[in-house]
């Protein structure tokens, strides 16, 4: 008798033990926010992708750089979804929302909605450096249809950042739109309209 409570008493501590485990916080990229503005004829299907992300980044969990310079994952900070795919959801939302006449779809895309230009994008750095974030990545502007590259650009920026991975995702996300700002200045200025 006395050995059946004793099991049943730690079974109960283990139960209890799983209960209180700490709660799990998930942060989520967000774009810029956009102007109001009235529907817009779309004339220019942009495809985003295919985006390559660091490997150490191919994780849910967020990633920090210790002073030593190793990588800490946090404790209880997640991102709601994998990085390959919240990046180039807030690329292809900042880029629509500085031109409502684009649209854009995400790689890989179907044959009926192939696009006029892609935009290829490689992250090879994405976390928080001291009291920065930093991001360094390059792009790829290309022709879909002629199979050609139009440009191609190294983006490296620092962000300051306050403690806190609420603060993180922010500055994250503000690296994106200030990349996403560069991107839609060269399909500005090579990229023709299907009028």
């Amino acid at each position: 008798m006395i050995r059946n409570l004793f099991i049943l008493l730690t079974v109960c501590s283990l139960l209890g033990a799983c209960q209180s485990s700490p709660r799990k916080n998930f942060y989520l990229l967000s774009a810029a926010p956009a102007e109001q503005s009235n529907s817009s004829e779309i004339t220019t299907l942009i495809g985003i992708g295919p985006v390559e992300v660091a490997e150490y980044l191919n994780r849910l969990h967020m990633v920090y750089e210790a002073e030593d310079g190793s990588l800490v994952l946090g404790d209880n900070d997640y991102w709601a979804e994998p990085l390959r795919e919240g990046i180039p959801r807030v690329i292809g939302l900042n880029l629509t929302a500085r031109d409502p006449s684009r649209s854009v779809v995400n790689f890989p895309w179907r044959r009926d909605s192939k696009p006029d230009y892609s935009l290829r994008v490689a992250v090879h750095s994405l976390h928080r450096v001291g009291s920065d974030a930093y991001i360094n990545a390059t792009w790829e502007l290309v022709d879909v249809n002629e199979r050609t590259s139009l440009l191609r650009r190294h983006f490296i920026r620092r962000q300051p950042v306050a403690s806190g991975p609420r603060a993180l995702a922010q500055a994250y996300s503000q690296l994106l739109a200030d990349l996403s700002t560069s991107m839609d200045q060269a399909l500005t200025q090579n990229t023709r309209r299907s009028d």
